[in-house]
Order: structure tokens, then C-alpha cells, then sequence
């Protein structure tokens, strides 16, 4: 019978102008994989921000704190985005 080490909780925060803590979190395997996450649900945002408003600010953020608090990592509307003309 193997021991499973418990993978490490991770919390997703928007800052929108409003902060909009995360209490639950996500399970996930490291920091990497936290950020990877934080971009996707930023683009996921940042998407529906345009299709309902038709505009985005692109200092809007997810921050991304661990089980302890501490802060992880930050991504930005404007980091994951390419604006072409």
C-alpha cells in the first residue's frame, strides 16, 4: 500500500478594481502548474470581459497565493494577451 503526499492547494484571486478571493482553491502539482492555470483563467476573463462589455483592462490580474498565503504568482490581462492591428 503506497503513501500519497497530498498535492499542494493553490487559491486564484481576481483583481478587478475588486478583489474577489478564491476560498476554495485547486489542487495542484506545483507553482508551474499554478501559473499555467492563472493564464488560463485570466484569458478565460479577459475573454468574457470583451464579449460582454466589448472592452478589457488589461491591469486586471489573477493573483495566485499558496495554502499559506504567500503570493505565488500574478498574471495580468494584458500579459496574456496580443493585441494585432
Amino acid at each position: 500500500m503506497g503513501v500519497f503526499a497530498a498535492m499542494p492547494r493553490y487559491f486564484f484571486h481576481l483583481h478587478d478594481g475588486v478583489v474577489t478571493p478564491d476560498h476554495e482553491g485547486t489542487e495542484l502539482s506545483d507553482a508551474e502548474a499554478a501559473r499555467a492555470r492563472a493564464a488560463h483563467e485570466a484569458l478565460c476573463m479577459a475573454s468574457e470581459s470583451i464579449r460582454q462589455d466589448a472592452r478589457l483592462i488589461l491591469h486586471h490580474e489573477v493573483v495566485v497565493t499558496d495554502e499559506a498565503g504567500l503570493e505565488v504568482t500574478r498574471v495580468s490581462f494584458g500579459q496574456i494577451i496580443s493585441v494585432l492591428p
